[in-house]
């Protein structure tokens, strides 16, 4: 890594294995499990744009440059991965907007970029090649958030795995955005409604696609998530993982009885939507609802257990990757401990010391019983500097 985050220059080989990153808050933990991830779903996790994800230090400097990189190593071979921030010539800053927090700044906008063995590639190519999973904090929003926090995690999900729905999904995107801005134009009287059938039909053809694959991939995680919880809750509670489409659709439907669906729906919703100008139905609209015996988990469930429903999610995800790709993902596990007992403390640990390679972080490296501390690769994190500490010793 090159002046990202608090990370000045580091380059380092993790190896396999349990590893543990521990150190102080705001020390660069984070940051480097934020680094991982950004190379499998070609996005920052924690960051509204990309100057600010490179380093404080530099980003006033029009010679600077940030990167990530990393090699992938499967059964199939190395694969180099490389996410490089350039910085923007300030003739394409919009002075007349103010910065951050309404004061002005010398800092640069930076554009994001993306390699693959050297060669350029696009963001969305390079989802899928390093598959990984990642638990943070921020996490606990897929239980008590609003349902773009979970259209997020099943979008991210089947983007590393299926690379028709991240085609599709950006395509919607796009689409959605032209048939808003006709709705406007026809709420004014400024064009005709004939226009809205080409964008009805390029939106009801990929929001078919989108929803069929949501259902089918949200049912295996159902099945996979509900023992995991069981298993981490010590309680006779059962959660489920309900898919919420805002179209009609029953179980098992394919695409084209849900494009069936969806353009009906569209049709029945035409008047209101001119009204209000935009498109009130579509994946865009859909939720997930994790239930705790049938009850919506997000009405009662504590901070702890909130945590236990996230970390089976992640779980979940972690085994359907593996399942549907023939490769374990990374596992990123960002002070995943805190907050659960020993007895779930270590029925996680028992979980995620089985994968290939799994990065935990922690401000307290008491909290890993020294039974374990054998087989953990341990590295003290502190003002962006990485050093290793240990090595198991079998």
């Amino acid at each position: 890594m090159v002046n990202y985050r608090c990370y000045e220059h580091l380059e380092l080989g993790f190896g396999s294995g349990f590893i543990m990153l521990e150190g102080d808050n705001g020390q660069g933990k984070s940051a480097l499990l934020e680094a991982v991830y950004l190379l499998a779903i070609a996005k920052a996790s924690r960051a509204s744009s990309d100057r600010e994800l490179v380093r404080w230090g530099v980003r006033s400097d029009p010679h600077s440059y940030a990167q990530v990189a990393a090699q992938v190593i499967e059964s199939s071979g190395v694969t180099r991965l490389q996410a490089d921030f350039s910085p923007l010539p300030r003739s394409g800053r919009n002075d007349d907007q103010p910065s951050e927090n309404g004061v002005d700044s010398d800092e640069l906008a930076y554009q994001k970029s993306f390699r693959v063995n050297g060669i350029g590639r696009t963001a969305s190519s390079v989802v899928g090649i390093l598959n990984a999973v990642m638990f943070g904090a921020e996490d606990l929003e897929l239980v008590h958030g609003n349902p773009s926090v979970r259209r997020r995690y099943i979008d991210i999900l089947v983007s590393q795995i299926d690379d028709r729905y991240l085609k599709s999904l950006q395509r919607y995107q796009k689409v959605l955005a032209q048939r808003n801005r006709l709705l406007k134009l026809l709420r004014s009287r400024s064009a005709s409604l004939d226009e809205l059938q080409f964008w009805n039909e390029e939106l009801v053809s990929e929001g078919a696609v989108i929803m069929e694959r949501r259902a089918r991939s949200l049912a295996s995680l159902d099945e996979i998530a509900a023992p995991i919880h069981s298993e981490l809750s010590g309680a006779d509670e059962r959660l489920r993982l309900v898919y919420r489409p805002s179209v009609s659709m029953e179980s098992g439907d394919d695409e084209r009885a849900i494009g069936a669906s969806f353009k009906d729906a569209l049709a029945r919703a035409i008047d209101r939507e001119i009204a209000q100008g935009f498109t009130s139905c579509g994946p865009h609209r859909d939720d997930l609802s994790p239930l705790i015996d049938n009850v919506e988990a997000s009405a009662y469930a504590s901070r702890g257990q909130s945590r236990t429903i996230v970390l089976a999610m992640k779980l979940a995800e972690a085994e359907h990757l593996k399942a549907r790709r023939g490769e374990e993902p990374v596992l990123l596990l960002d002070d995943v401990l805190s907050e659960l007992d020993q007895g779930r403390q270590n029925l996680v640990l028992n979980r995620v010391e089985t994968y290939e390679q799994c990065f935990v972080t922690t401000a307290d490296p008491d909290v890993i019983p020294a039974a374990r501390a054998p087989n953990i690769r341990r590295y003290r994190v502190a003002a962006g500097k990485v050093q290793p500490l240990t090595a198991p010793t079998v």
